[in-house]
């Protein structure tokens, strides 16, 4: 059977590759916040990230170099394609990363994530080299959404209420910036989120100081076709933390997810006993999976 390969055009295409990220076993990684990662900067440059179809345009295959993640993203959809889906991700991946190298003027290693249940795509992966082990993994953490505690009260002053929509962007990536110590987000990236199909405002939360200031915030993403939502991100500015916002935004989001229906929610966090960690485990979180992360050179260091 023919396939074509085009570059994945951002949100123009974002539709078209959600029945096969649908079409995923629960082992795949990401199907529930992958429109977090699909609003990003680089996702909007048709340089990282590709989508095969085939002769009926269905989307078979869908792969994407997330830099600020440092891994590699791909679905492949089960059947007759599979095989040759496979091997042309890995040879436009493997592409890609020389001339990122290239670019770069230095070598890096690149590489991808498996939950520790799926031995299919671990042996994938190893099959094609990526066998260097970072040693820094992740834990997917769960939480099943009965006999949830209760929500405590903010401290005086405080409010808790959705995000106003495009006009709190700016204000959110200054916060998400702070709260991460990081400077990736964008005001930019922040807005296509609330473009997303899967986007549900009451599922978008944030904590504000007495000023008005935000100061917290946590980012929910609902799979009802599967009973199970995600917490991606969640974060509280430095100056305000140790004052219990974490932990309301956290509760407050499981409730939440609760009246949607979902059966149970997710939550990624440092392997680790991080204080994250400690903070899902202290309202209910248990270890589900390990995530591995495991890579390779492209360019001879």
């Amino acid at each position: 059977m023919s396939i074509t390969r085009s570059p994945f055009r951002g949100m123009v295409d974002v539709p078209r590759i959600l029945p096969l990220v649908a079409a995923m076993p629960l082992s795949s990684r990401h199907v529930v916040d992958l429109p977090w990662r699909l609003s990003t900067p680089r996702m909007q440059e048709e340089h990282d990230a590709v989508l095969w179809e085939d002769t009926q345009g269905q989307v078979v295959g869908f792969a994407a170099w997330q830099y600020y993640w440092a891994a590699l993203d791909f679905f492949i959809l089960p059947g007759p394609t599979a095989q040759q889906v496979e091997q042309d991700i890995f040879a436009w991946a493997e592409e890609r990363f020389r001339e990122l190298d290239a670019e770069r003027g230095r070598p890096l290693p690149y590489w991808v994530e498996f939950r520790d249940d799926d031995l299919a795509r671990r042996e994938l992966v190893e099959a094609r080299g990526y066998l260097l082990d970072e040693g820094d993994h992740y834990v997917a953490l769960e939480h099943p959404l009965t006999d949830l505690p209760p929500i405590p009260a903010l401290p005086e002053g405080f409010t808790l209420r959705p995000l106003a929509g495009e006009q709190e962007v700016a204000a959110y990536a200054e916060l998400h910036r702070a709260a991460f110590e990081s400077t990736s987000m964008t005001p930019e990236w922040r807005a296509r989120t609330l473009q997303m199909s899967q986007y549900r405002p009451e599922l978008d939360i944030v904590v504000s100081a007495p000023g008005g200031e935000l100061v917290g915030f946590c980012v929910g993403w609902l799979a009802p076709e599967r009973g199970i939502a995600q917490i991606e991100p969640l974060g509280v500015h430095p100056r305000y933390q140790h004052l219990g916002l974490g932990r309301v935004l956290l509760l407050e989001m499981l409730h939440r997810f609760q009246a949607h229906g979902a059966e149970k929610g997710l939550v990624e966090t440092n392997l680790e006993r991080t204080a994250a960690r400690k903070a899902y485990e202290s309202v209910g979180f248990s270890q589900g999976h390990i995530v591995y992360r495991q890579g390779k050179w492209m360019t001879n260091v």
